[in-house]
């Protein structure tokens, strides 16, 4: 078990690492990039992004997952998958290059046309890196990742802001989602080391396929719905607002869920290999739902106090609307985790059935949600966002309850204190700013501090699981 909890915590280093660089450099850019283009270039990137990502998801066809999931793989199964994704990706690219003029026209913005046109063909160069990805996350093998997303990262990165300097527009965000893209896949194939073999098994697709079918389909619902905010405020509202709309909720995703993910992507391929002790599976996705949580929750507390003056200091006044979209979304922002390792249960053992049923159901739940906070406006649909999130939470955990026995009652007191401390955090947060007084700035970043400091005392005084873990882990360092 020792050995386990080492090639966790090492994967763990590795992946938070990535999204330490790759996605804070990401970011950086991002926020670079939004002081010279005006919203209305991220409002329509927003757009034809979710083209992007459901091509992308009908590309993997769960493939990675399946790799990653199987106790052996041999080279002819990997070469198999590796064709099937490619094959896959072309004919994607063919129906998204003919079907975008009439995407335009529903946008009634035909510079939208040749936008997918022109990103599509990321759609082809992520099918060279599936495989990639599944070999090196199969050998625990996170820093080579880590590079080559960073690498990507930066390089897309700089080349979009000269672009944007000079002129470019949107194109510059174009530019800055292919090159990334294409730098991360050429340096997946260095790092892997793998080389294709010209074989194609029927029997090994039918297996691979056969897992991967409920994922993707739930993988493409689930990118439909999680888009559908900002689809629906650029159709009924305008890019301008969805550009707003979508920069608040890429820094909190940003935060949110890449953070999640590193503790998913490492916890998948550890725990797969003993998916069938229930007890033991139930044991360690406990602690790490209690770790995950008191994370997220100071992490979405910082984001929603500092947002002002962070807004303030690097934005100009024509992104001042999106930090009140940024602060309510921090709110669906600390339960994400919830969610998504409720999921990776599910990935674990093997029911992409189950994630399927479960991917329709909270989506009724966000249909019902979205139509009836639409007359609200765009912050009615926010709210809206924030509501949906809690609503899901029981449907989430019923079959975990099922399969391992983690109950939704567990999970509830699993994540109830960290919750409790940071709603604590923000009542002082809030009290400290009636305080009468000049600079409102630095009023602002001293009311952060104690929120923060606040969110730390509460968590000791009630003894939050998660700030228990950390605390044990630092005096075993400290005595060690």
């Amino acid at each position: 078990m020792s050995a386990l909890n080492k090639k966790f915590g090492i994967g763990v280093f590795w992946t938070f690492l990535e999204v330490l660089l790759s996605k804070g450099a990401q970011t950086l850019f991002t926020l670079l990039l939004a002081s010279i283009l005006a919203p209305e270039a991220f409002g329509l990137i927003a757009i034809v992004a979710v083209v992007f990502e459901l091509s992308n998801a009908m590309v993997n066809a769960g493939f990675t997952q399946a790799l990653i999931r199987a106790k052996s793989i041999s080279d002819n199964e990997l070469s198999t998958a590796f064709w099937s994704n490619l094959g896959i990706s072309i004919v994607l690219y063919i129906v998204v290059f003919i079907f975008s003029g009439h995407l335009a026209i529903f946008y009634e913005e035909p510079v939208i046309e040749p936008m997918v046109q022109v990103m599509g063909v990321a759609v082809i160069i992520n099918a060279f890196r599936v495989v990639q990805t599944a070999i090196l996350s199969r050998d625990m093998n996170f820093k080579s990742q880590m590079v080559s997303a960073t690498t990507g990262t930066i390089v897309s990165g700089v080349v979009a802001l000269i672009l944007a300097y000079h002129g470019a527009g949107v194109w510059s965000l174009v530019a800055q989602m292919l090159i990334s893209q294409a730098v991360a896949t050429a340096c997946l194939w260095i790092m892997s080391g793998w080389l294709p073999n010209f074989v194609f098994q029927r029997e090994t697709f039918k297996k691979l396929f056969d897992f991967g079918k409920y994922l993707v389909v739930a993988n493409i619902f689930n990118i439909l719905f999680k888009n559908s905010y900002a689809l629906v405020i650029a159709k009924l509202f305008s890019p301008e607002a969805t550009g707003l709309y979508y920069m608040a909720n890429k820094i909190t995703k940003l935060l949110s869920q890449q953070m999640t993910n590193v503790v998913q992507r490492v916890s998948f391929p550890v725990l797969s290999t003993f998916q069938g002790d229930n007890k033991l599976l139930r044991e360690k996705y406990s602690q790490i739902m209690k770790l995950t949580v008191f994370v997220m929750a100071f992490v979405m507390l910082g984001l929603g106090v500092f947002a002002q003056p962070l807004f303030s200091a690097l934005l100009s006044d024509k992104w001042a609307d999106s930090v009140v979209f940024l602060q309510i979304l921090c709110l669906s922002g600390l339960l994400y985790p919830a969610h998504a390792l409720n999921v990776n249960i599910l990935m674990v053992k093997g029911r992409t059935d189950l994630n399927l049923r479960l991917n329709l159901i909270k989506k009724a739940i966000q249909i019902v949600v979205l139509l009836l906070s639409i007359p609200y406006g765009v912050i009615g649909i926010v709210t809206g966002q924030v509501v949906t999130s809690v609503l899901s939470l029981l449907p989430n955990t019923f079959y975990t309850s099922r399969i391992i026995g983690y109950t939704a009652r567990n999970q509830f007191f699993d994540i109830a204190k960290p919750v409790i401390s940071a709603f604590f955090a923000v009542i002082i947060f809030f009290l400290f700013m009636q305080i009468d007084a000049d600079f409102l700035i630095l009023k602002q970043i001293a009311g952060g501090v104690l929120a923060c400091l606040a969110y730390l005392f509460m968590s000791i005084a009630i003894r939050a699981e998660g700030a228990v873990l950390i605390l044990k882990r630092l005096r075993s360092l400290r005595t060690g």
